[in-house]
């Protein structure tokens, strides 16, 4: 006879099964938990160390070159050659000015040049001429000089031969009559030698008179032809053509904004980062940031330079901490940021899109 605990027992084999099920599931769930621990430990402490050697901000923006396109003369417009977003090269003409007018005051300050240069020509014949009036004016008075000398030679022999009877009365007053005639003609002649040089001076003030007004006629052409130049509005810079307000017939004033042309190539970041972000911030360190237009893609840069004021000093009405009761408000400071090289076709960058950027500011 058998003791009332050593009977054996029957366990349904559907328990064993459920059981074993259980324990399993249980195995899973566990390795499980466990990996998404490890994952989440992976990342979160990979999150800390970025965060912990990082400065980051999210008020960025990508900025760039946007010029203007004004032109340098008034006038109606003949044509537009240019649409709205459309790539351009600098120089590459955009709106053409009628040149109607422009072209006639060309004509006129070529015709004033030519009347100048003619001037000037009959100034330099004129000259001329006055040098060889006071050259003949020269030799005239030579002349006269050796008369003079001549008759008053024959005054002092004939008046040692009056004094010896040679000669009569009559004689002597013959030489010296001839000798004082002599003496008047020569003080004519040098008379008329300072008549002539006196002309020569004149005609060489009227040559450069008419050489300066050549000279004014010539950059008056000359500025005429640059202002026919300016009919043509060209583009200053490459890029797309953005915010176009012309169109043909329209009457436009010099420095008026047609459109403007904003760059693609030469293109940074402004990002705006917080005073307590600035402690260990450096020009050269590295940058990694994205657009808000191509999300999952990362560019990269360098800090270019800190700016040397908050960015509310440069507002239109900048804070005045002494009036009034004061608030502090954390500050925010213009950080510019260099691209490491051109961004692609395939993800350009224009000026104004969103940024977020993390500066590395420790290893």
């Amino acid at each position: 006879m058998s003791e009332a605990g050593s009977e054996p027992i029957d366990v349904p084999a559907g328990t064993l099964a459920t059981e074993s099920r259980v324990t399993t599931r249980h195995i899973a769930v566990g390795s499980i938990l466990a990996i998404a621990l490890c994952v989440g430990a992976f990342y979160g402490i990979r999150h800390l160390r970025f965060v912990m050697t990082h400065e980051e901000t999210d008020d960025a923006q990508v900025e760039g070159h946007v010029s203007p396109v004004l032109p340098r003369v008034s006038g109606y417009v003949a044509r537009v050659l240019v649409d709205d977003n459309q790539r351009v090269k600098a120089g590459d003409p955009l709106v053409e000015i009628d040149p109607r007018e422009l072209d006639l005051k060309v004509a006129e300050a070529d015709a004033a040049l030519k009347n100048s240069m003619a001037d000037q020509a009959t100034a330099d014949a004129s000259l001329a001429a006055a040098r060889a009036a006071a050259a003949t004016a020269a030799a005239n008075v030579e002349t006269g000089l050796v008369r003079q000398r001549k008759a008053a030679s024959d005054l002092a022999r004939d008046s040692r031969l009056f004094t010896t009877g040679a000669i009569t009365d009559s004689q002597l007053t013959d030489t010296q009559a001839a000798a004082d005639t002599t003496a008047s003609q020569l003080a004519a002649l040098r008379s008329e030698a300072r008549t002539a040089a006196a002309q020569v001076a004149v005609a060489e003030a009227r040559v450069a008179a008419s050489a300066t007004q050549a000279a004014e006629r010539s950059a008056d052409l000359d500025f005429a032809r640059l202002q026919r130049s300016y009919a043509t509005v060209t583009a200053p810079i490459q890029g797309l053509v953005s915010r176009k307000n012309v169109e043909p017939g329209q009457f436009v004033e010099s420095g008026q904004t047609l459109l403007s042309v904003a760059s693609e190539a030469d293109v940074w970041v402004i990002a705006n980062f917080k005073e307590t972000q600035l402690t260990h911030m450096r020009p050269g360190q590295d940058v990694e940031f994205e657009v808000d237009s191509y999300p999952g893609i990362v560019f990269r840069g360098k800090v270019d330079s800190i700016s040397g004021a908050t960015g509310a000093r440069f507002a239109l009405l900048p804070p005045d901490n002494s009036t009034g009761n004061f608030v502090k408000v954390t500050q925010r400071v213009p950080v510019k940021i260099l691209l490491a090289q051109p961004p692609d076709a395939d993800h350009p960058l224009r000026p104004g899109l969103s940024v977020d950027a993390a500066v590395r500011v420790a290893e």
